[in-house]
C-alpha cells in the first residue's frame, strides 16, 4: 500500500505543473510537424527506402509519443542524497528503490493520460496516420512497451545511483539522453543506419526503448522474428537491472551522512 501511495502522490504532483503540461505538449507537437514535414521531403526525393510516406509519418507520431511519456525522474535519488534526506528513507520499513520506481510509475501514468492520448488522438485525426489494429499486433506492441518502460526504469535507477560517488548527476543524464536521441529510433530509424553500425547499435539498450515497440506498430507484417527480440529485451532488461541495482547497493555501503 505504501508504493501504491507513493504511485498516486506523484501522479497528484506532476497534475500541478500546468505551465511545463502546456509548454512539453506544444514541444511534442512541434516536433512532429517538423519531422513529418522533413521525412516527408527526404521520401519524395527517394527510392526504394524501407519506409513509405505513410509509414514514415506514423512511425513519427508513435515514436514521439513513446519519448513523450516515458519520465525523467532524475531529482528524485539524487535531492535525497545531496540534503542527507536518505539517511531517513533508509530508516523507514520499505525499498528505497522500489519507491524510487513508484514515483517514476506514477509520473509515467500521468503522463500517459495527459499527454500520450491527446498527442495520439491529435495526430491521428490531424495527419490521417494508419497502421494495423490487429489483436496480436496490438499483443505485440504493449508486451515490447511495457519492456520498453521496465528497460528505461533500471536505465533511469543506474544513472541516479551515480549519485552516490558523483555530486551532481546531470551530465550523465544529458549524455543518456544525447545517445537515446540518436541510437533508440526516436529520430531516426535504425533501418537508415548502415548495417555494420545498426548491429553495433543493436547491442546497446537504446533501440529497445522506441524502435521496436514503433516498429511492431508500422511494419507489423516485417516482425518474422519477433521471438528472438523478445529474448533480446529480457537480456537486455536482466543486464540493466542486475547492474543499477549493484550499482545502487554499492552506493548505499559507501554513503555517509555528515551532521545532523
Amino acid at each position: 500500500m505504501i508504493y501504491l501511495k507513493y504511485i498516486s502522490m506523484s501522479f497528484q504532483k506532476a497534475i500541478a505543473y500546468r505551465f511545463e503540461y502546456f509548454a512539453s505538449l506544444l514541444n511534442a507537437f512541434l516536433y512532429i510537424f517538423i519531422f513529418i514535414t522533413l521525412w516527408k521531403t527526404l521520401l519524395k526525393e527517394k527510392t526504394n527506402l524501407p519506409f513509405t510516406s505513410e509509414q514514415m509519418t506514423a512511425y513519427v507520431i508513435i515514436a514521439m509519443v513513446i519519448k513523450t511519456i516515458f519520465p525523467r525522474n532524475e531529482g528524485f535519488l539524487t535531492t535525497k542524497v545531496r540534503t542527507g534526506e536518505i539517511a531517513v528513507d533508509l530508516m523507514k520499513p520499505y525499498s528505497l528503490a522500489i519507491i524510487f520506481f513508484s514515483d517514476t510509475i506514477g509520473l509515467f501514468l500521468y503522463q500517459i493520460l495527459s499527454k500520450g492520448f491527446p498527442i495520439f488522438l491529435v495526430s491521428y485525426f490531424l495527419f490521417g496516420i494508419s497502421f494495423s489494429f490487429d489483436g496480436v499486433v496490438l499483443l505485440k506492441f504493449f508486451l515490447l512497451f511495457g519492456l520498453s518502460f521496465l528497460i528505461h526504469l533500471f536505465i533511469s535507477l543506474l544513472i541516479s545511483s551515480l549519485s552516490f560517488f558523483f555530486t551532481e548527476t546531470f551530465p550523465f543524464w544529458i549524455v543518456y539522453l544525447s545517445l537515446t536521441t540518436l541510437f533508440s529510433g526516436a529520430i531516426i530509424p535504425l533501418d537508415f543506419f548502415p548495417e555494420g553500425m545498426k548491429d553495433l547499435i543493436l547491442l546497446t539498450p537504446f533501440p529497445y526503448l522506441f524502435y521496436y515497440p514503433t516498429l511492431v506498430l508500422v511494419k507489423s507484417q516485417s516482425f518474422t522474428n519477433f521471438g528472438d527480440i523478445l529474448i533480446s529485451y529480457l537480456v537486455q532488461a536482466t543486464i540493466l537491472f542486475l547492474l543499477s541495482y549493484s550499482l545502487y547497493r554499492l552506493g548505499l555501503r559507501k554513503l555517509t551522512i555528515a551532521g545532523g
